[in-house]
C-alpha cells in the first residue's frame, strides 16, 4: 500500500480507504493485512486477473470522451521510432490540413507494444 500511495501521489490512508471501498462493493476481502504489509486473498488473486482490463477500459473511455473543444473526434496513432520521421510527421501534417476537426494523439513505441495497444483499443492505428 505504501508503494501504491507513492506511485499515485496520495496518502497511504487514501489507498487503504479505496481498497476497503472496493472490497465492500465486491463483498469480499481482496487483501489480508499484516504487520509486514498485505497479501492477496483468493478473491484478490481472481480480481488481479481482471484488473488490467478495467484499467484499459477506463483509459480507452477517458481518451474517447476527452475530445477537445472544436474537434469532433480523437484519433490515436502509434508509430515505431524508425518511421516517426519523416513518414509519421508528414502524415500528421497532412491529417491536420485535411481533417482539422480531428484531434490527433501521437504515440511512438516498439512494434510489439504497438500491436498490443491496437488490439486493446488504446491506439486506433499503428504505422509499422
Amino acid at each position: 500500500f505504501i508503494r501504491a500511495s507513492e506511485r499515485l501521489n496520495v496518502a497511504q490512508t487514501t489507498v487503504s480507504a479505496r481498497i476497503r471501498n472496493l472490497e465492500q462493493q465486491l463483498g469480499r476481502a481482496l487483501f489480508v493485512r499484516h504487520k509486514g504489509g498485505a497479501s492477496l486473498t483468493p478473491a484478490g488473486e481472481q480480481f488481479l486477473r481482471h484488473a488490467p482490463m478495467f484499467v484499459q477500459l477506463w483509459q480507452r473511455t477517458r481518451h474517447q470522451v476527452a475530445v477537445p473543444p472544436g474537434r469532433r473526434a480523437v484519433l490515436t496513432v502509434g508509430s515505431e521510432v524508425s518511421l516517426a520521421q519523416p513518414l509519421l510527421l508528414d502524415w500528421v501534417r497532412w491529417m491536420r490540413g485535411s481533417l482539422p476537426d480531428i484531434a490527433l494523439r501521437v504515440h511512438v513505441d516498439v512494434p510489439r507494444d504497438l500491436i498490443n495497444q491496437v488490439a486493446s483499443g488504446m491506439v486506433d492505428l499503428a504505422i509499422m
